[in-house]
């Protein structure tokens, strides 16, 4: 479940400020791709491989998700072009937690792109910050989604499926499960 967290966060904190700012990120290229992430940095850091499917409509939910969530739970999420990456700070309450964050993605999105978020997490009550560093480096692997993939299906290590689309309440099953 920690893991379907990071994911989940990091696929928001990633498209997320395009709805906000007038800097526009660029959606990633439709398709099937491969994404190597490491949590925690040095010694104690967790690195893991996920394969991803794709498309437009789902990166562009994924926009929507990331702005209603982000935009009301953080004090500050500003986005800026530092040459050809994109730079975004953020500090955001989430109940008990605050976090702050700043990331940094390169590349074109179309082929390949890397992302590192460097932050610190502290709960309410609690006097020590702990730091965190994430990175991940994505890899556009086919135009086609092989293994039975589903757009905004996310391929975790061990064989365990989840969708991005479901889990942020975009998808077809959390569209019926909706009151409306």
């Amino acid at each position: 479940m920690r893991l379907a967290l990071i994911v989940t966060t990091l696929a928001a904190a990633t498209v997320a400020p395009a709805m906000t700012q007038p800097v526009d990120l660029p959606l990633r290229r439709p398709g099937y791709w491969e994404i190597r992430m490491m949590t925690g940095g040095g010694p104690g850091g967790q690195e893991f491989t996920l394969q991803t499917c794709t498309d437009a409509a789902t990166e562009r939910q994924m926009v929507q998700y990331g702005f209603g969530q982000l935009g009301r739970q953080c004090q500050r999420y500003d986005i800026r072009r530092d040459g050809e990456d994109y730079v975004i700070e953020s500090d955001c309450q989430i109940g008990q937690t605050r976090t702050t964050a700043r990331s940094v993605i390169s590349g074109d999105l179309r082929a390949t792109y890397s992302l590192r978020v460097e932050g610190t997490v502290q709960v309410l009550g609690q006097p020590e910050l702990q730091q965190t560093l994430t990175t991940q480096q994505g890899r556009f692997v086919s135009a086609r989604c092989g293994g039975g993939l589903r757009p905004g299906d996310i391929l975790l290590p061990g064989g365990q499926r989840l969708n991005i689309r479901d889990l942020a309440g975009t998808g077809d099953q959390a569209e019926t499960a909706r009151p409306r």
